[in-house]
């Protein structure tokens, strides 16, 4: 019995240790089992990661003034090209619009959804404040001191507009800046007897008199595209007031029907009874405004470093070798605001709502915008000044009116927009320049000052 214990014990052993080692032997034969699972996840991984590619791919949406056909234009395209080769995985979405009206329309849209382009402009200052508060805008003082090889080349000027009170920080990348002033024909202007452009009010009336017998229009102006007239009224009101009366009204220590104010209206009524503009000018565009300068049917026109281009190009401007740039004339009983002049200065500004990688290839796009390469190319092919005082710029490359335009604008003791950039109101634009252009079509300085006030009234209830 013992014996027969003793032989099934080592029976027992004997299976246990084939059994054992039968597993070991039919272990390897389960490895293309884990070699494929180890495939599938692998695969499984890879879809996973194109998927969050996927979900990473950013568009970046812009809302600027830069369209149309214009050397300016091109050099902002060029760049935009430019980012879209370096970073294929982005699209691009330009909304920008060169009309006035339909900007306007995208961008009230979108303040009103609240749901901003990646980069856009919003001209003027006064309600900066509250699309900060409802985070609209992005401070991009942090940026700016973070890399000071592209944010300490902006003139400080500049900047300090873009400073908002109550907030920290700058919200805006300026981006064009320069003098809007009376480009003026000096061939015809020394016809009647006048070195240069009028430099002041009673020498600008002399003027549109003899220039009115010698029937040739004195100032070209389109009023049926309200912002020439706007202009016209804005450089007369800091002539007359200086730029800081803009904040009073805007604050409303200051009003519209104020005697002072009415004044600066009549002056505008004043040039429109002296003849100083084509009599069919209420009607008449500014590129119908434009081409009787251009071609020497005006004597004179109000406007922005925007046209030195066309105006330096003898096949856009017949008379360019004749055009120069003056300040707009002041009041020889108000010497002290003489300097005190209109200037455009326009921004890129970014939403405040990004963050992470669209921010950082927001930021980089709009660096690529304004740096001081590309603002030596905007200065020396298209007279179009980026306000950075880094620019190494080639002279022999620049016109004389981008020059005379530059020294101009370099004296400047006050420096404003439009008299409307800092109502809250954002109905003034329209408002304001409507009630001006009322005075081409016989309405009195009264009417349209109580038109303005009345709109500002009914608001501010």
């Amino acid at each position: 019995m013992k014996k027969i214990i003793s032989i099934l014990l080592t029976l027992t052993l004997v299976i246990s240790m084939f059994a054992a080692c039968g597993g070991d032997t039919k272990e390897p034969a389960k490895e293309p089992e884990k070699k494929e699972e180890v495939k599938q996840e692998a695969k499984q991984e890879e879809k996973q990661e194109e998927a969050k590619a996927d979900d990473e791919k950013i568009s970046i949406r812009l809302l600027t003034r830069m369209a149309g056909t214009s050397t300016q234009v091109q050099i902002f395209n060029d760049v935009i090209n430019e980012f879209k080769a370096m970073h294929p995985e982005v699209e691009i979405i330009d909304d920008s619009q060169g009309d006035e009206s339909a900007f306007n329309n995208i961008l009230t849209t979108d303040i009103a959804s609240g749901e901003m382009a990646n980069i856009f402009r919003i001209q003027g200052v006064s309600n900066l404040g509250e699309y900060i508060d409802n985070g609209l805008l992005l401070n991009v003082a942090p940026y700016l001191e973070a890399d000071p090889e592209w944010g300490g080349g902006f003139s400080e000027g500049s900047l300090a507009y873009y400073e908002v009170p109550g907030h920290e920080g700058s919200y805006a990348v300026p981006m064009e800046a320069g003098l809007i002033g009376l480009y003026y024909n000096s061939e015809i202007m020394e016809s009647i007897g006048f070195d240069g452009a009028p430099k002041t009010w009673s020498e600008l009336l002399d003027a549109i008199e003899k220039l009115n017998a010698k029937g040739i229009i004195p100032i070209a102006m389109g009023a049926q595209s309200t912002y020439m007239a706007g202009h016209l009224h804005d450089q007369i009101f800091y002539k007359w007031l200086g730029t800081d009366a803009p904040k009073e009204l805007g604050n409303r220590s200051k009003k519209w029907t104020d005697a002072d104010v009415v004044e600066s209206l009549a002056k505008v009524k004043e040039l429109i009874d002296a003849g100083a503009f084509d009599p069919a000018a209420a009607g008449i565009t500014d590129d119908i405004a434009m081409t009787q300068f251009q071609e020497g049917q005006a004597a004179m026109v109000i406007t922005g470093p925007w046209m030195i281009g066309r105006f330096s190009d003898p096949e856009k401007t017949p008379v360019a070798d004749k055009v120069k740039v003056a300040k707009f004339p002041y009041f020889d009983e108000k010497p002290e605001f003489k300097d005190e002049d209109m200037q455009i200065l326009s921004p890129y500004m970014i939403s405040g709502k990004l963050e992470g990688k669209e921010l950082d290839l927001t930021l980089e796009l709009v660096k690529m915008l304004t740096n001081k390469e590309v603002a030596k190319r905007y200065a020396e092919e298209s007279a179009f000044l980026i306000p950075r005082n880094d620019i190494d710029l080639d002279e022999s490359k620049c016109s004389a009116l981008f020059t005379q335009n530059v020294e101009l604008g370099g004296t400047s003791t006050g420096i404003c927009v439009d008299v409307f950039d800092f109502d809250p109101i954002t109905s003034m634009q329209d408002r304001t320049r409507n009630s001006i252009v009322s005075m081409f079509t016989g309405a009195t300085p009264e009417d349209a000052a109580a038109e303005i006030q009345a709109e500002i009234d009914a608001n501010d209830k």
